[in-house]
């Protein structure tokens, strides 16, 4: 029997998964990793875009009732080669973002952790552009990585 993810992850991954597709058609050269922290590692080189599920919001559906809508924030920063290229970038990644993306299930086929499958059901809409700017490091920052660094920060729903 398949194990089946939760909402949450299934958020993230399809979000990874929508932004992976996005930017390997249009882009040469941009790697995509899941955390902030893998962005930094020695052998991931620029450009890179990390994006990570940051926080989620629980509230009820309406009064009275014991269902629940999540929003998910997610954190999307960029690190570019240049100020150009990190404009280009977050525009490209905002006019992909504005129209949704699908939802997936995400699980693991019985007896597999290495594979994942998905099935389409439903779709992602961005609720909100929560942050979208520029973050200034000082200039004498040793670490190459921060010098054209960008993030936009959205919220989510299934």
């Amino acid at each position: 029997m398949a194990q089946y993810f939760t909402e949450t992850r299934n958020c993230e991954l399809s979000t990874l998964y929508y932004l992976e597709t996005q930017l390997a058609s249009a882009w040469s050269g941009v790697t995509l990793v899941k955390s902030f922290n893998k962005a930094y590692a020695k052998d991931v080189s620029l450009p890179v875009v990390a994006v990570a599920l940051e926080d989620i919001s629980t509230e009820r559906r309406e009064i009275g009732t014991t269902a629940i809508n999540n929003l998910y924030t997610i954190a999307i920063d960029i690190f570019a080669t240049s100020d150009g290229m990190r404009l280009d970038l977050v525009d490209f990644i905002i006019n992909q973002l504005k129209d949704g993306w699908t939802y997936y299930i995400y699980s693991h086929p019985s007896g597999s952790n290495a594979t994942l499958d998905k099935t389409a059901d439903g779709k992602i809409r961005v609720n909100s552009f929560v942050e979208n700017t520029r973050v200034e490091i000082s200039e004498y920052s040793q670490d190459v990585k921060d010098r054209y660094r960008h993030t936009i920060v959205i919220e989510i729903r299934k």
